[in-house]
């Protein structure tokens, strides 16, 4: 053994660093020559947390959008089946419906305004701070307020083009009777259909029951019309749909992506089967059922593709447009709440208070979602 001054300490070998997968050494040379090493933790490029999160996302979104697709097709399809044989169930199940429907319209508030809302101020923090800009301008709150007058303006066109077809499906379609007295006043708003002068009108009422307020479109219409104009109409008359796709496709955080789901899968699946409902009543056939079913459940799936391209531009220019977007979304959710859900079902007189308990339900059931950390 030598007698020279003592040797360094030796640290033992205790094998790979647990924690190399996540650590990468950098080497560089400084300005003298000298070269230091220093650690970055891996990012989603090497493999790290930020990869397996985004991946289970992206996992959550496709399996929703199959899902997505799914009960809406199954939501049209299934009423032809059974009341094409039998229209009366059509009222049996219209309480259950309405109820349903209001639960819905709470569940849809809570995700436009704790859900949605607060994902686009985030959104348009990030990008602030990008661009370097400091303002208190609620600039979250105005685009959903453009995307709200966007869709008005949207379905407006298409009703002033298409002066004697609805753009919303109408869950009064449920009244086999076509009866007015459950409404307050005359007046009906421009997303109701109102086909008073219906040319059946002397035959007597299971007649007249099939020419009030069929909602979203006239089936007996598009079941006549060509490919092309019937393929039109419904990309016209489904643009919400796409917009909640796109909702959907550019959320990026995972509690709240849960929470958009069940918002837009139960307001869509109502909305299918009220859709179908109204098919089966003017009796439309399963093969043309099918047909139109396919092209309208394609939409929020094709909203949700195409959030998801531009989501995955990890660009500033595809963050502004990620969070125009989503703020654009938010105005759609505010629209189909008040416009489609709540005017309709409140200005029932049927089970007014029990529908404002389940539209409060909605609410309470989201906004507890919304709180729980997953």
């Amino acid at each position: 053994m030598g007698l020279g001054g003592p040797r360094p300490p030796t640290s033992p070998s205790l094998g790979p660093d647990p924690t190399a997968h996540s650590q990468k050494q950098v080497r560089a040379r400084d300005g003298g020559g000298s070269v230091f090493v220093h650690q970055r933790s891996g990012g989603p490029a090497d493999g790290g947390p930020g990869s397996s999160v985004r991946m289970q996302i992206l996992v959550k979104k496709l399996l929703g959008l199959l899902g997505l697709f799914g009960l809406m097709l199954a939501g049209i399809l299934v009423p032809v089946r059974l009341l094409l044989v039998d229209h009366d169930k059509a009222q049996r199940y219209r309480r259950a419906l309405s109820l349903c429907n209001s639960f819905g319209g709470g569940v849809f508030l809570a995700t436009c305004f704790n859900a949605l809302l607060p994902a686009v101020r985030d959104k348009v923090g990030d990008v602030f701070r990008q661009l370097q800009i400091s303002s208190n301008y609620p600039v979250a709150e105005t685009m959903m307020m453009i995307g709200f007058f966007l869709t008005v303006f949207v379905e407006q066109a298409v009703l002033t083009f298409k002066k004697d077809k609805p753009s919303f499906i109408d869950l009064k379609t449920f009244n086999a009777g076509g009866s007015e007295a459950g409404s307050d006043s005359e007046y009906e708003t421009p997303f109701i259909s109102s086909e008073g002068g219906s040319p059946e009108g002397g035959r007597g009422g299971a007649h007249r029951s099939h020419g009030h307020r069929h909602g979203h479109f006239n089936p007996v219409e598009l079941a006549g019309a060509r490919p092309l104009r019937l393929v039109s109409l419904v990309l016209a008359l489904s643009a919400h749909s796409v917009f909640e796709g796109l909702a959907l496709g550019l959320q990026d955080d995972g509690a709240k992506l849960d929470s958009l789901f069940l918002g837009v899968a139960m307001h869509e699946t109502l909305a299918a089967v009220a859709l179908g409902v109204s098919m089966a009543k003017a009796s439309q056939g399963m093969k043309d059922a099918a047909k139109l079913g396919v092209t309208v459940s394609l939409m929020i799936p094709l909203g949700m593709l195409v959030g998801m391209g531009i989501q995955s531009a990890q660009t500033l220019a595809g963050s502004v447009v990620s969070v125009v977007l989503q703020g654009f979304a938010a105005g759609t959710f505010l629209f189909v709440t008040f416009f489609e859900i709540l005017s309709r079902e409140l200005d029932d007189k049927q089970d007014r208070l029990l529908k404002v308990l389940f539209l409060i339900l909605g609410y309470a059931a989201l906004a507890a979602l919304v709180f729980i950390t997953w």
